[in-house]
């Protein structure tokens, strides 16, 4: 799968990602500073999946009606924690992100937001 990671999602889950063979690029390499919008549209055009712990994505996705080619929005906790709901994300979701949901991963619970329709509540890791 192809990866945007976002500044605040961290270099180790970049790291990760592209060790389990993942294509995945970093905003930080090009430019830490960069807006979300710049950054959905720069996801849009080399479609890839955003990676990030920002609320604004799915806020600006839904709010603006922005296309997107997937999200996963982890739960801002420790990184080794994060990894691990990045992990059971992509286990259980990666058809979803792959055909452009919201993944939300959170300790408690993972929600999938398939472009047009409601969420999708799943139970805890």
């Amino acid at each position: 799968m192809r990866f945007l990671v976002d500044v605040n999602a961290s270099g180790s889950v970049a790291r990760w990602l592209a060790e389990m063979g993942h294509d995945v690029a970093q905003v930080r390499s090009r430019d830490p500073r960069m807006s979300d919008s710049d950054v959905l549209a720069w996801a849009w055009k080399e479609e890839r999946v955003i990676v990030t712990t920002d609320l604004d994505f799915e806020e600006m996705i839904w709010r603006e009606g922005l296309r997107h080619r997937g999200v996963l929005r982890l739960e801002n906790v420790p990184r080794a924690q994060r990894r691990r709901l990045l992990q059971d994300a992509l286990t259980r979701f990666s058809a979803d992100l792959e055909a452009g949901a919201i993944v939300i991963a959170l300790t408690r619970k993972i929600r999938v937001r398939r472009s047009g329709g409601p969420a999708f509540p799943s139970s805890a890791p």
